[in-house]
């Protein structure tokens, strides 16, 4: 609570500030990020997380992992039993994970999970052959906190991304996971580029703007500093299967240029509107460079060109995203409604009500989402040799099914039903239970 405090007081000192530069409210962003992680269900993951990750503890003197050691070691033990994917979680067990979780919930709100081993630690101890396990315990006495820290690091990068596409999960839990990523700590890379960008994504998403921009601005002079990079993670990402690099990097740099123009027009002072249009005719001159015509594009131009006072391009731009299945019915009848007001040549404020800056960024939002999701994210991280893919992806399912049912144990209706089922099956896991059975 103390912590949350002090975080008001330093956004409040930041908001009083007489001159919004750029620094100063992208301190502003950050803070108000950190503020924001306290929903249920990134405490689940969390909870999830740690008790994985203390599976890893070799320092059985830990104070933290000495402090709660019987529930951690249960929730490790419920994941051992978990197979992978497994949807469902036995009644009795659910119970049991709800019972720990409530008691160390404070614990779990207040902890920084990266105080234990990182998560493939976990996996190895809880998931790992014999041999996996001694070959690890060979490692883990040659690594440095050096390593220690750049593999969590990659943990929660790699985490951010996977999780992303999650329906249960989603951005809520993949916005944590960026929060805990740090960049800087990471090699400049492809790879650190690609979550750079599903960082800004995901920032942009949470009205985080200046954290966005500031994520993409470094992707952008990356991208132009390093043309002749290979970018195969981004092809397998986007399914840019059929481009070849030199036209990944166009594609990926007017992607940045498109996200960041967003950030941009979001923005409330009047030099950003200025230059998200820049970004956007960026973006613009790349895609038609790469002859792509889909609603990203087509939103982007008609935006562009209203502003602009090109009223013919834009019609027609409009007319091809009235034809769009992502749109539904009524965003189609604002869009023709736009297409109305431009051939009657209304006045600006009729049609910026219709087609403004949150319409044309919620179309380019479910482009990237609908592309996200059509990602094979097995496949993608077999065929780049990620590190214990399989068991990564599992862990995912399982948090999502730990996730599903404490929403479930919150529920007294549900929990009542549960009682009885036990009660009528008897047995002595009923011993265990009696905090939850009347």
């Amino acid at each position: 609570m103390k912590k949350y405090i002090a975080l008001s007081l330093i956004i409040l000192t930041l908001g009083c500030s007489s001159e919004q530069t750029d620094q100063v409210l992208l301190e502003k962003d950050r803070l108000s990020l950190v503020k924001s992680l306290t929903s249920d269900k990134i405490i689940v993951w969390k909870f999830g997380k740690i008790g994985l990750r203390s599976a890893g503890v070799q320092d059985t003197t830990m104070p933290q992992y000495q402090q709660h050691l019987k529930e951690l070691q249960s929730v490790s033990g419920n994941l051992s039993k978990m197979s992978a994917g497994q949807k469902d979680i036995p009644v009795t067990d659910m119970i049991l994970m709800y019972r720990d979780y409530r008691r160390i919930k404070n614990f779990i709100i207040e902890t920084d999970e990266d105080i234990f081993p990182p998560v493939l630690d976990g996996v190895t101890a809880v998931y790992g052959s014999p041999g996996e396990k001694q070959s690890f315990m060979q490692n883990i006495a040659k690594r440095s906190e050096a390593d220690k820290v750049y593999q969590q690091n990659l943990e929660h990068a790699v985490l951010s991304v996977l999780v992303l596409a999650t329906r249960d999960l989603g951005a809520e839990v993949s916005l944590y996971e960026c929060s805990k990523t740090q960049p800087d700590k990471l090699p400049d890379s492809e790879m650190k580029t690609l979550l750079q960008y599903v960082r800004g994504f995901l920032f942009f998403s949470n009205k985080f703007y200046y954290l966005s921009e500031d994520e993409i601005s470094s992707n952008i002079k990356w991208l132009e500093k390093n043309k002749d990079v290979d970018l195969p993670y981004t092809r397998a990402f986007f399914n840019w299967g059929k481009l070849n690099n030199e036209q990944t990097h166009t594609a990926f740099h007017g992607l940045n240029h498109l996200f960041r123009g967003f950030d941009r027009l979001m923005m409330e002072r009047a030099v950003d509107e200025e230059r998200a249009l820049d970004d956007f005719e960026s973006f613009l001159a790349d895609a038609h460079k790469l002859g792509i015509q889909n609603e990203a594009v087509w939103s982007i131009e008609s935006f562009v060109y209203i502003k602009r006072g090109k009223n013919e391009q834009a019609i027609a731009s409009l007319g091809k995203l009235k034809t769009s299945a992502l749109l539904s019915d009524t965003e189609k009848a604002s869009v023709q409604e736009s297409i109305n007001y431009l051939k009657a040549r209304e006045p600006d404020a009729k049609l910026n009500g219709v087609y403004d800056k949150f319409f044309i960024s919620k179309i380019a939002t479910r482009y990237v989402m609908a592309t996200l999701a059509k990602v094979d994210w097995e496949k993608l991280l077999k065929e780049h040799k990620v590190s214990h893919a399989e068991e990564i992806l599992a862990t995912i399912a399982q948090f999502k099914a730990i996730s599903a049912g404490m929403q479930k144990m919150t529920s007294t209706e549900t929990i009542a039903d549960q009682g009885k089922s036990l009660k009528e099956k008897g047995g002595k896991i009923l011993d265990k239970v009696t905090d939850f059975i009347k």
